[in-house]
């Protein structure tokens, strides 16, 4: 067993200090346990371990998979990025639509209130609440409207679905309204 080791297991390490980062990380840890028991045979045995493992040769670590080479639609993305001019110019125009939209939208909500409403009529509340997230985080709020218009375009097709279900046996809906409720 190495002395030096014994004695100041964490110097003996910085002495040995080489290669891999992660290996070391752990040569210190295990030198940092075995400096802080005392004299005797379990800080002989840590340091032993310690210097088994200084000695042994580093693990090769496994190699990465070879890359895939790019989908088709990641080549078209990148050439979308690098795009002319006038895609750039339908993006901008694409922003102006959507912010109009998002004012359109607010002045259709923001129509007058009655006000015998109350102050926590839903309407007044989502007013408000647009109203406060137009200040604060604009973007947000145009994603929002731009799900909600989404959930709305969909809702009709909802029903249609809910239409085309069959509907429950009549004759369990009425045998459970006559069977008597345990109470």
């Amino acid at each position: 067993m190495d002395t030096d080791a014994l004695a100041d297991p964490l110097a003996w390490v910085n002495a040995h200090a080489e290669g891999d980062p992660v290996r070391l990380r752990v040569l210190e840890a295990l030198a940092r346990r075995a400096a802080a028991q005392p004299p005797g045979a379990l800080r002989e045995r840590l340091v032993g371990r310690l210097v088994q493992r200084a000695d042994a040769a580093p693990v090769a670590l496994p190699r990465r998979r070879p890359e895939t080479p790019p989908c088709p639609l990641a080549g078209l993305v990148a050439q979308l990025q690098t795009a002319s001019p006038e895609l750039r110019s339908v993006a901008t125009h694409r922003r102006t639509w959507s912010a109009l939209r998002v004012q359109r939208r607010l002045a259709e909500v923001a129509a007058p209130v009655p006000e015998h409403l109350g102050p926590l009529n839903s309407q007044v509340l989502v007013t408000r609440a647009l109203q406060q997230l137009q200040g604060l985080a604009p973007d947000y709020l145009q994603r929002l409207l731009t799900q909600v218009d989404t959930l709305a375009a969909l809702a009709p097709l909802q029903v249609a679905a809910d239409a085309e279900k069959p509907a429950r046996p009549a004759a369990k809906t009425a045998a459970r309204k006559a069977s008597p409720r345990k109470r």
